[in-house]
């Protein structure tokens, strides 16, 4: 039930039967108690006799029978607010009622506020300076719900008179609104303002550190409709001039149209304060993809910095082991075959050397999406293989270390030229090129503990930003960099020899197929047009560098130069606005492309929906696929307990899966989302799938 008027709850009343409202004489404060089938409700007020120019305060606390429940004035998703009627002679007004700090109530799938226990509402009765009675008579009609599993409206009628002269306070109800109005929530002294976006809310409140204290949670119960889901969870974090508080709202939902509420803070020793918050409405429309118009909220991974880098630095440590990295670690475990050669200071410089490459080209790239986003675009960690230029100069580059390792031409990449004849500098070199290599292949991939980090990371200030991605490098960096400080493993390495000749034209093969791989994601991008200028541009490119080893004179490799700048330059600056290639499993008919809009229609019919975020660049998305979604088991289980599958694709830009990425506190894919029937909030799957993880996720809903 969303709404029920007054004169539904009244018929509702009558047509049960259920009313014990009676009428009592009204004498000192007590004004009445109102015995109702499943509540009880008692009006007092503070003063013992009013005065003309003065307010005075009443209130009603209405009791639930034990295990039901009463609401506050915005009920959440189910329920009614109490409605006042009141019959008070000219010059007397009555204000809005002030309500204690609700309670959140979960029922079901559902999330409703209110109170368990007997609840307090202050009312203030203003008599204007003209008033001459000499008493206020008072005729009072409340009527409220109070729930269990089923609802029962209750209704209750007081009438009477105070004496009006002078104004005389009752010691015997001090206590009473005492306790009343330690019930109700500060007034705040910051200032805030809560902006609202198609699918997201944030509520900004601007204060210092020392004014708000040790935050550990904290909850905003909106006043008005069209904030949020109530349902949903709410996240927040902390920020240089304060904190902010997203939630998730329904997109075409109910309009915005109060800035009103309680916050709710938790400090680290689990005491509650409440605000009363009235925050600046804004209303945002939610920027298209590339727009630089606005920023959308994203939410906080809920935990503190020091496990976000706790995160940051296993999740990079385990990126090792991720499908997307082998190849250039390959490249590295030669060179480690050929560091027999060389001393213990000869290594530990090339450690640091490769952990240099892999920390320069983080930073770069977190400094270029920092950039970025600050603009107002919607982007996350992996985005500039969202852009086919880079996509573009990557298969150049992985053709052209693939080529030198074949032995065409020799491009110093730390591998060739191994044995006696390798120069600690040129190692050194080659080492910190193979960490911006590893750095370049990595990033389309999340490990598992490292999607949270960066998801933290981003809704962060650019120092935080900074940390937590200088960790996730150094996890990226710390097999190799301990490795190079053991004696032991130099050791047990095999002596150079001509072997390694070979082995090394045999590594060639994992970085063909990394670029084949690569000129897919391109073709996919920008089309079969772009693709066919992009094979070109390498050719050329390839030319350039036979030219520059063909040719020893100062002309012929000022040509060479040329070349090979020119096809570079014309990978980078083209804009490649082809038509892209579909995906067949995304055009397939069972498998439906996700939007906002196609999600909400899905769970209003009452669908189960597994939600899967991807981008053909991601090569972890890839293989989740291949050995967990789409096997015969999975897809059986699929059409078997009726479950609609959605995909959102990230090859290229798209703000709407941004969003929903950054809801979920993610930054990248893959991302997995179960919704269960009937339910609005997902069940979060975990970055490496396997059929037993989807299997045991289905039967547990």
């Amino acid at each position: 039930m969303r709404e029920l008027s007054k004169k539904t709850l009244t018929l509702a009343t009558v047509l049960l039967g259920i009313t014990g409202a009676f009428s009592n004489a009204v004498t000192a404060t007590d004004l009445g108690t109102v015995e109702a089938s499943h509540s009880k409700a008692t009006l007092i007020s503070e003063y013992s006799s009013a005065a003309a120019g003065e307010t005075i305060w009443v209130g009603l606390e209405l009791t639930p029978r034990e295990g039901w429940h009463s609401y506050w004035k915005n009920y959440g998703d189910s329920g009614a607010a109490p409605i006042f009627e009141w019959v008070l002679p000219e010059g007397v007004t009555a204000g809005d009622a002030l309500y204690p700090t609700p309670h959140r109530m979960p029922i079901g799938p559902l999330m409703n506020y209110g109170y368990e226990a007997p609840s307090t509402l202050l009312v203030p009765l203003t008599f204007d300076s003209g008033y001459t009675a000499n008493a206020l008579p008072i005729e009072l009609i409340v009527e409220w719900l109070v729930c269990e599993i089923e609802c029962v409206p209750q209704e209750g009628t007081w009438s009477g008179s105070l004496p009006v002269g002078d104004l005389s306070y009752d010691e015997g109800a001090r206590s009473f609104f005492t306790d009343a109005r330690d019930q109700l929530p500060e007034m705040a002294i910051w200032t805030a303002d809560l902006t609202v976006y198609p699918a997201q809310s944030r509520l900004k409140v601007y204060a210092g550190a020392d004014e708000i204290g040790t935050v550990k949670e904290a909850y905003f119960y909106p006043e008005g409709e069209g904030i949020t889901e109530y349902a949903a969870a709410q996240q927040w974090a902390s920020s240089p001039d304060g904190f902010f508080v997203d939630m998730v709202r329904t997109e075409g939902g109910l309009e915005a149209n109060s800035g009103k509420g309680i916050l709710v803070i938790t400090s680290e020793d689990d005491q509650d304060r409440a605000y009363e918050i009235d925050a600046e409405l804004k209303v945002e429309a939610l920027p298209a993809a590339g727009s630089s118009n606005a920023t959308p909220p994203q939410v906080n991974a809920d935990f503190p910095l020091w496990q976000a880098g706790l995160f940051a630095l296993l999740g990079g440590l385990v990126l090792n082991l991720m499908p997307c990295v082998f190849p250039v670690l390959s490249l590295k475990a030669f060179s480690f075959i050929a560091a027999n050669s060389k001393t213990a200071g000869e290594r530990k410089q090339e450690g640091w050397a490769y952990t240099a490459g892999i920390w320069v080209s983080f930073m770069i790239i977190v400094s270029a999406l920092l950039i970025i986003k600050s603009s107002g675009t919607a982007i996350g960690w992996g985005f500039q293989l969202q852009e086919p230029a880079f996509v573009g100069a990557l298969v150049l580059i992985m053709v052209l270390v693939a080529l030198s390792l074949s032995g065409m031409f020799n491009i110093q990449v730390g591998v060739e030229g191994a044995g006696q004849q390798l120069a600690s500098q040129d190692g050194n070199k080659g080492a910190f090129f193979q960490g911006v290599l590893a750095t370049l292949v990595a990033t389309p991939c999340t490990a598992p503990l490292m999607a949270p980090a960066i998801g933290f990371a981003l809704t962060q200030s650019a120092p935080v930003v900074f940390l937590i991605f200088s960790l996730l490098a150094f996890g990226l960096a710390l097999p190799f960099l301990a490795l190079s400080y053991s004696p032991a493993l130099a050791r047990l390495m095999p002596r150079p020899g001509p072997w390694m000749e070979k082995l090394k034209e045999a590594l060639a093969f994992p970085m063909y197929l990394t670029a084949a791989w690569l000129l897919y994601v391109f073709t996919l991008q920008a089309g079969a047009t772009a693709t066919l200028a992009l094979l070109v541009a390498i050719i050329i490119a390839i030319f350039g560098v036979w030219l520059w080893q063909a040719f020893s004179g100062r002309v012929g490799k000022a040509i060479a130069v040329i070349i090979m700048i020119s096809a570079a330059s014309a990978i980078i600056i083209q804009p490649f606005g082809g038509s892209p290639v579909s995906n067949p499993v995304e055009t397939a008919s069972d498998i439906t492309p996700y939007t906002e809009e196609a999600l909400a229609e899905l769970l209003a019919d009452d669908e189960t929906v597994f939600a899967y975020f991807s981008a053909e660049w991601c090569i972890t998305c890839k293989v989740n696929e291949q050995v967990a979604l789409f096997t015969d088991e999975t897809q059986a289980l699929f059409a078997q307990k009726g479950i609609r599958v959605m995909k959102g694709d990230w090859t290229n830009r798209n703000a709407e899966i941004a969003e929903i990425l950054a809801r979920y506190g993610r930054a990248g894919v893959p991302l997995y989302l179960l919704f269960p029937k009937g339910q609005s909030e997902a069940i979060v799957l975990p970055e490496i799938l396997t059929p037993g993880i989807v299997a045991d996720a289905i039967a547990n809903i």
